[in-house]
């Protein structure tokens, strides 16, 4: 089935011969090409045949191409997601939207959860996510009192926008026998009350782990694929690392890759160590068959293995060095330690595969860094240096880190979206100093670290171009302006998206910046970054998207 008629977004299974499409009359963002000049491209056969002047392009063609008249827009390459989650997302797309502004107040939430309940049987359960407490008029996280005022007959669970954390009603905790009595697990914390000692319903971290929510049914997982999916050409995204995927996602992406039906370019890190998880992880499935890094086909790769050592900052879970603002004595949670957590790494470098680790606080950046460094010790720097491992979010870094992460050869994967989306809560949570301590990319990008931006969606919108503005402004929903030595210039914020993303997949031979024999992954914008006031970035439309010289977007 082709993928307009399965999803609507448009067709990706074309492989005629010598298929050939023309973009012409269009403002050129090369990013790595500062000597290009011309307004057309050539793609032949999914890959850039030429780059230059229109008569050029016409000149070089073998048959009659599809040609596209740009009207003077800006043609940039197709944008690179180096941390996303769209098989989460597929799930969530399915539950109630919890987001702000859809929702301002918990009596809000609560109104939507009713109207779910409402279409939902008896017995039946309702999921939610998306909410923040930050942004809603209470300040609060809601309560399992809350949600049982419109749900006594169905079990209800909504998650915060960060997914460390969620909400069950008292139906919810009582299937799952969550109790009083319950005792914390490891990695987790059930929220209680102070008076009571009772479950206000709200579980951190690990402890999400104990509610018993059924899994979604087959055609429930392909609807939800379907729309995630679909989201991604909107934003302009025409490679998408999926940075949390277990086995039945993995299958599920294998499923739409021998159908043609992937949008864009998928590439998949398997499960390690998560949430203070004992487990491996998919690590031992990965070492037994003997995969590697880089296996599998332009459209559906196999990238490596994720680790997850702490929380959010959001839900003061992220493993900081000094207090949370207001909050004597809570640094926040270290899922594991590095006597567990650097023999895995070890066995992962010696193996030849990737390694991404999630760190957002200082203490959890120090493990990360401290694991490869042990990996290091036992297969020497250069070896962990040609393997591009990434620390994820990598939100509050030391100068001692950045030069670490350097001397590693580490990608850090930005996630600016967040200082859009969250860095309110992160005054709240942090302070403001602290706050602006956050993201030192401007420092990071001076000594040589390779900086690749991304969502982190569902935690954040999915544009890269929010992300792009954030980077360069470094400003909050509200305005608030969070270190301005660290923003980052246009034009670095349009190369983490592309250039720096491809490299951080080992891609930059076939994608990232628009030049000859590299994927026709394009992505036309309705205005130049480059031409642009910073504060414009974020409104800049994606008009059409393109993978392999296909239209998969038109708006």
């Amino acid at each position: 089935m082709l993928y307009k008629e399965k999803y609507g977004v448009g067709e990706m299974k074309v492989q005629n011969d010598e298929k050939e499409l023309l973009l012409k009359n269009g403002q050129i963002l090369a990013i790595d090409e500062p000597n290009l000049q011309g307004d057309a491209i050539l793609v032949r056969n999914g890959r850039i045949a030429y780059v230059g002047a229109e008569e050029g392009a016409f000149s070089r063609c073998h048959g009659r191409p599809e040609v596209i008249d740009l009207e003077g827009r800006a043609v940039a390459p197709g944008f690179v997601e180096s941390h996303m989650h769209p098989s989460i997302l597929a799930g969530m797309m399915l539950d109630v939207d919890c987001t702000y502004p859809s929702v301002k107040s918990v009596a809000d939430i609560v109104d939507k959860i009713a109207e779910r309940v409402d279409e939902t049987p008896k017995g039946g359960w309702v999921r939610g996510w998306g909410y923040d407490d930050s942004k809603l008029e209470e300040r609060v996280h809601p309560t399992r009192w809350d949600l049982d005022k419109v749900s006594p007959d169905n079990p209800v669970y909504i998650r915060r926008t960060c997914v460390h954390m969620g909400v069950a009603n008292s139906l919810a905790l009582r299937l799952s026998g969550i109790t009083a009595d319950t005792p914390d697990p490891e990695g987790g914390r059930i929220d209680r009350d102070p008076a009571t000692g009772e479950p206000t319903g709200l579980l951190m971290d690990r402890a999400q782990d104990l509610i018993a929510i059924p899994p979604y049914t087959d055609q429930e997982v392909e609807r939800g694929f379907a729309l995630a999916l679909g989201q991604l050409p909107k934003w302009g995204i025409t490679t998408v690392h999926d940075m949390l995927v277990d086995a039945d996602a993995f299958a599920t992406y294998q499923r739409l890759a021998e159908s043609h039906s992937l949008p864009a370019r998928v590439r998949v890190w398997l499960e390690g160590i998560t949430f203070g998880s004992r487990d491996a992880g998919l690590i031992p499935f990965v070492l037994g068959s003997g995969l590697k890094s880089g296996y599998g086909n332009d459209m559906l790769k196999f990238m490596g293995v994720k680790f997850i050592l702490d929380g959010s900052i959001g839900g003061c879970s992220a493993a900081v060095e000094e207090d949370y603002a207001g909050r004597k004595g809570e640094k926040g949670v270290l899922y594991v330690e590095r006597d567990e957590l650097s023999p895995l790494v070890t066995e992962c470098v010696k193996n030849g595969i990737r390694v991404s680790i999630h760190a957002i606080g200082e203490r959890a950046i120090e493990l990360a860094i401290s694991s490869l460094e042990d990996a290091a010790r036992e297969v020497s720097v250069e070896s962990v240096r040609a393997m591009r491992n990434r620390i994820d979010h990598c939100v509050l870094p030391t100068r001692d880190h950045l030069k670490r992460i350097r001397d590693l050869g580490l990608v850090i994967e930005a996630s600016t979206s967040f200082m859009y989306a969250l860095g309110d809560s992160w005054i709240s949570n942090l302070g403001y100093e602290r706050a602006c301590r956050t993201f030192p990319l401007r420092s990071a990008i001076d000594i040589g670290i390779r900086v690749a931006g991304n969502s982190d969606s569902p935690v954040c919108d999915g544009s890269p171009l929010l992300g792009m503005y954030a980077a360069v402004t470094r400003k909050t929903s509200s305005g608030m302006t969070l270190g301005n030595s660290e923003k980052m210039t246009v034009d670095e914020a349009l190369r983490s998206y592309t250039a720096i993303g491809a490299y951080a997949g080992y891609e930059e031979n076939l994608c990232g910046s628009i030049s000859p024999g590299k994927s026709g992954d394009l992505v036309v914008l309705s205005e130049n970054p480059r031409s642009v006031p910073p504060e414009h970035l974020k409104d800049i439309d994606v008009e059409m998207t393109f993978v392999g010289g296909v239209k998969v977007f038109s708006k």
